[in-house]
């Protein structure tokens, strides 16, 4: 295999060549061998982050354009496209096992589309922390990532299957409407039972998960973006936490808003922990569900 060198603070770094990765990232490469090549951080979360870079310099160009210029905008849109697209994946490699804060998955974000745009543009202009990281820092980037793809998941896939097993099951109670069965409860047979009856309780169950699945959303949607290292918004641009929001918005196609509370939004993920539990609800249900099936 071949490298480059790389400089940090720390000295050099040997990169392998043909990744856009620098030196930040393969320090963490490194020293978190652990669940290497099996526990890497998700891709929805690398998917996202391109989503946040690429508002964050649309952001940026409105507020500042003698820092974010046009020619740079456009060469970190493109990058971050191909961040979106899946198509950067193999230069993504470490694991969820990092560092608090998320630093290293945000420094790999800002390397690779530094790297990226550079050659897109055919000459250096982009700096991972000085134009990728402008106005931004891991501890407000790595909890919108995490919105980001929680929203991206729910809506775009969990939802849309949820309501196409609720249709299945509405379809079955209409075709076996006439059909009596014997109830069970205690591994035995107990009173008659309509099997339509049966298929009515599982859709309703995932009718009521669907629905606290949607209440969750709302709260997903508040980004932490703007709050930069500790939530007072520092050497960001006034307005940039609401701009910033609204790119997302017109990237996504759904609607984020700026969290009220930036101390908050950076400090605390009750809006997870609250989705975890309607998907973990909604998890048991299925799982029930299959054993009445079996």
């Amino acid at each position: 295999m071949e490298y480059r060198i790389e400089h940090d603070s720390m000295g050099e770094v040997k990169v392998p060549a043909d990744k856009y990765w620098a030196a930040q990232t393969e320090r963490s490469h490194e020293n978190f061998k652990i669940g290497e090549g099996i526990e890497v951080m998700p891709r929805e979360i690398t998917h996202a982050f391109g989503i946040l870079k690429k508002a964050a310099a649309v952001a940026n160009n409105k507020l500042k354009s003698e820092k974010m210029t046009d020619e740079k905008l456009s060469a970190i849109t493109k990058a971050c496209d191909e961040v979106i697209s899946g198509k950067l994946n193999e230069h993504f490699p470490l694991v969820v096992w990092q560092t608090g804060s998320g630093t290293q998955s945000n420094m790999n974000a800002n390397e690779v589309i530094a790297n990226r745009g550079n050659e897109i543009a055919g000459k250096k202009i982009l700096h991972p922390n000085d134009d990728i990281n402008m106005s931004q820092s891991s501890n407000d980037t790595f909890p919108t990532a995490m919105s980001i793809a929680a929203v991206l998941g729910i809506e775009d896939k969990v939802i849309p299957a949820l309501e196409k097993l609720i249709a299945t099951f509405k379809k079955l109670e209409e075709d076996n409407e006439g059909i009596v069965k014997s109830g069970r409860t205690h591994l035995q047979d107990a009173t008659p039972i309509k099997f339509s009856q049966e298929i009515s309780g599982w859709r309703t169950s995932l009718e009521k998960d669907k629905k606290l699945l949607e209440i969750a959303l709302p709260e997903l949607k508040e980004l932490a973006l703007g709050g930069t290292a500790v939530g007072t918004g520092l050497n960001a641009p006034k307005g940039f936490d609401v701009e910033v929001a609204k790119a997302v918005s017109e990237i996504t196609g759904k609607t984020f808003i700026t969290a009220p509370n930036k101390f908050h939004a950076l400090t605390s993920k009750d809006e997870i922990v609250f989705a975890h539990g309607a998907l973990k609800a909604l998890a048991c249900d299925l799982m029930k569900i299959a054993n009445d099936v079996r």
